[in-house]
């Protein structure tokens, strides 16, 4: 198993596009380039308050 997770297992697990979850990480961890990164992959707080944000959304 992965230490981390992507917008795409997060888009195939809550059935909403990429794209929305992507829109909503960069509005609240800011852009990639901020954090130094070239992909989304967030650890378990960070997956876990996103799910919680479209399940309650």
């Amino acid at each position: 198993m992965a230490d981390f997770v992507t917008p795409r297992d997060l888009s195939h697990e809550l059935d909403i596009p990429q794209k929305k979850i992507r829109d909503y990480l960069r509005q609240t961890y800011g852009l990639l380039a901020t954090r130094n990164e070239v992909r989304w992959q967030l650890d378990a707080d960070e997956a876990a308050t996103a799910r919680q944000h479209f399940r309650a959304g």
